[in-house]
């Protein structure tokens, strides 16, 4: 019919609806797909918001479609038989294909017109290969720290004293060898790294930009100077260029960004609330009252700690634009006009409205089923205030956020950005295109930069720190591959700079998080061990408590056991997924590990330390899981007998190869294994702790127990929870010794004792 019709041409993705002939259907939806010189029409009616009934495709010339929506990859656009909208992969998600982030983001692109713009970098200078290559041997082994080396051995007097920093290397340098030497002359007046010359020659620089690098990387190149060993600590990503723009329909005129001349006081106003905060620090006119700057900010975080950690990053940095939190007790005084019997109205106080926040973020999980949908529910009370009229600024983070990308403007209109988990420390920078009145999706493959801004931490005791971003990964039920793309280590510098600031500002305890962390370093160059990070981490004066999650049994090596045991300041904590006991399953789940090998992990770390706590993850109900497999799963889950297990029923992800197996299992038949093993898991918590009764242990106090406000509440070093009266302004931060006198499930109670 849209064929026909010539509705075609002027569709640009929007809803339509014809109640005359479709008077029993609620949502008419189109969607248009671009592959190559044909563009596909799928026309999905729904009787929910969420659930599509049927798709009907017809193929028509694309150039027939407009390009107001365009996806920067050049992979065909799929409908996902799992959401019903259009998928958004923009990492490899079949096993074999390339994982490797260099090439995946490349920085060998013409001078200028990538989007990579600046490498930061560091070198030891040496007068020998020989010397360098024992040197990076060290660097390797953790042996020595890369800073460190360079204020010992390093022969450039220039950098030596800053721990061998160069700084930031412009990437717009061309290198033109048959050029004249007058030509060359001409050029190095305009060259934008001349200034490094006699630190780093043209000729290293040549040799660094020749080489697909990352971040931590660690390469060897010759000068005139001697040899080089160049880090790489970091990447200026134009994340800008990375991202999909779209105009509003009433977009107002650029108030903020890509005008020239000067912006008065008066024109940011004209922007709306957004434009007016970021373009605040360009006003010194004292004229301009603050208070019509203030923009308040909500973030609500869906998920693990991976999630947890993005939004403090995404707080940092919206604070750090002038935007605060609102706090809960919030309010603002209500008016209405009073009509006094035809007479001059009147305005009076009627009551206080809680006040709503001026930027909303979600940062979504797409890990359990129904995430699409949870994040709609959320999203329609700010999406209606928006329609209502009201200067919001609605943002779209994390998972879901990756997983759907363009799709998400599709059906919410009103939200203004949508943005992958590789963005989190960019929002400042996506926020200005929002500002000028655009819709803008960032889900594109990027190196992870450094946090230029500050997380604001949630705790000020235990904190968070990203060893790791991505996974490498294929289980065939598992959607965070496509989700948090390719394994990208962080430099060790990096990570020690971040964990001694965190100590130096009074954090006793700090938990390394990754995805897949056992694989900490293996996408460096030169490869890198997660137990040397450990033991160099663990090793931080000040630092009490070093944790880490999540341990991956297919790359969990004993020497991470070893390292836990032989660093005081780690904890005897251990998470680690099995997500079966059947070597069936785990096949079919494409794991990579068998039941031995866990079971070989679990007898390490019992002869290692036989208290430590051991907790997991597993997924029950898997297609073509039989009652056979179930109950090799809870024979496991005997043997070992965990202090914890995050039980889940299997559920279809999109583009995960399960979710199109014909093998699903009833409902009915996951929640019966759902209900049985969470049985097993409650009796085994239970048996666990109730081995701490009478026994004096080691509480790091964190918070006031909200339930009881003359209780605190602090952890063991076996991560379990424990409540104890005490005042928490005097304790916070503090290490007590708790006995304890009552074991619950999931949490023990006791008083505090001076015994050591």
């Amino acid at each position: 019919f849209f064929v026909r019709s010539g509705i075609i041409p002027t569709l640009e993705s929007k809803r339509h609806r014809r109640p005359e002939t479709v008077t029993s259907m609620s949502r008419m939806k189109v969607t248009m797909v671009r592959r190559s010189s044909v563009a596909i029409l799928a026309l999905s009616v729904s009787t929910s918001p969420f659930r599509t009934q049927a798709f009907q495709f017809t193929a028509v010339p694309s150039r027939c479609l407009p390009s107001a929506l365009y996806s920067t990859t050049e992979e065909p656009e799929v409908i996902s038989p799992i959401t019903g909208s259009v998928t958004n992969v923009k990492y490899p998600t079949q096993r074999g294909a390339e994982v490797d982030s260099r090439k995946i983001i490349n920085y060998n692109e013409k001078a200028g017109e990538g989007v990579n713009l600046a490498l930061r970098l560091s070198h030891i200078l040496f007068a020998s290969d020989e010397l360098a290559d024992q040197s990076l041997e060290k660097l390797t082994r953790a042996e020595w720290n890369f800073e460190d080396m360079a204020k010992i051995v390093s022969n450039c007097a220039e950098t030596r004293e800053e721990g061998g920093n160069i700084g930031w290397v412009n990437l717009a340098e061309f290198f033109d060898s048959s050029s004249s030497d007058a030509q060359r002359e001409g050029e190095e007046k305009k060259n934008p790294n001349e200034h490094l010359n006699e630190i780093l020659p043209p000729s290293a620089r040549q040799q660094i930009f020749s080489q697909s690098t990352k971040p931590g990387d660690i390469i060897s190149v010759e000068s005139r100077r001697g040899v080089h060993l160049i880090q790489v600590v970091d990447v200026m990503v134009d994340v800008r260029k990375l991202s999909f723009v779209k105009a509003r329909n009433n977009r107002k005129k650029d108030y903020l960004f890509g005008r020239s001349g000067e912006i008065s006081p008066e024109e940011w106003k004209k922007g709306g609330k957004l434009a007016g905060v970021l373009g605040g620090a360009l006003f010194e006119d004292s004229s301009v009252d603050p208070t019509e700057l203030d923009l308040t900010y909500k973030i609500e975080t869906m998920g693990c700690q991976m999630n947890t950690a993005d939004s403090e990053r995404i707080e940092g940095q919206l604070m750090s634009l002038g935007i605060r939190p609102l706090m809960d007790d919030e309010y603002m005084e209500i008016e209405e006009v009073k009509n006094n019997g035809g007479l001059v109205a009147e305005r009076r106080k009627v009551k206080k409205q809680k006040k709503k926040p001026d930027v909303i973020v979600l940062n979504t999980c797409s890990i359990r089923d129904h995430a699409e949908q949870k994040v709609y529910s959320y999203l329609g009370p700010h999406a209606k205030r928006k329609r209502a009229g009201e200067d919001i600024t609605i943002i779209v983070a994390g998972c879901v956020a990756q997983q759907e990308g363009q799709s998400l403007l599709r059906r919410i209109p009103e939200i203004d950005l949508v943005m992958g988990p590789q963005y989190a420390n960019r929002i400042s920078d996506l926020l200005e295109d929002v500002a000028n009145g655009n819709q803008v999706v960032a889900t594109e493959a990027s190196h992870i930069m450094e946090d230029s801004t500050k997380p604001r931490r949630q705790s000020s005791v235990c904190a968070w720190v990203n060893v790791i971003y991505g996974c490498n990964e294929r289980c065939t039920y598992c959607i965070v591959p496509t989700t948090r793309g390719v394994e990208q280590s962080r430099p060790v510098e990096s990570i020690v700079d971040e964990v001694k600031e965190l100590v130096e500002k009074g954090y006793k305890e700090v938990t390394l998080l990754g995805q897949n962390i056992d694989a900490y370093g293996r996408d460096m160059i030169p490869k890198r061990k997660f137990s040397d990070l450990l033991r160099t981490v663990g090793a931080i004066p000040g630092l009490e408590r070093l944790r880490f999650v999540t341990s991956h049994p297919r790359y969990m090596s004993l020497g991470v056991v070893d390292a836990v045991a032989e660093t005081p300041t780690a904890c005897e904590y251990f998470h680690v997924p099995f997500q079966s006991g059947s070597n069936d399953v785990l096949k079919a789940m494409g794991r990579g590990h068998t039941r031995e090998k866990f079971l070989q992990i679990v007898e390490r770390i019992r002869q290692r330390l036989p208290d430590a706590a051991i907790t997991a993850d597993v997924i029950v109900g898997f297609p073509g899981e039989t009652e056979q497999d179930f109950l090799d799963t809870l024979s496991l889950m005997e043997e070992v007998k965990f202090d914890n297990v995050n039980t889940a029923a299997y559920s279809p992800r999109p583009n995960t190869p399960a979710a199109t197996w014909t093998n699903q299992l009833p409902e009915v038949v996951k929640q019966d294994r759902l209900q049985r093993i969470n049985e097993m898991n409650l009796r085994h918590a239970t048996e666990r702790r109730a081995k701490m009764m009478d026994r004096v242990v080691e509480v790091l106090v964190e918070e006031r127990n909200v339930k009881v406000p003359t209780q605190v509440m602090g952890r063991t070093r076996h991560g379990y929870i424990v409540y104890c009266e005490g005042d928490i302004d005097e304790l916070r931060g503090k290490l007590v010794n708790v006995k304890v006198d009552k074991c619950q499930r999931y949490y023990l109670a006791g008083k505090i004792v001076d015994e050591e």
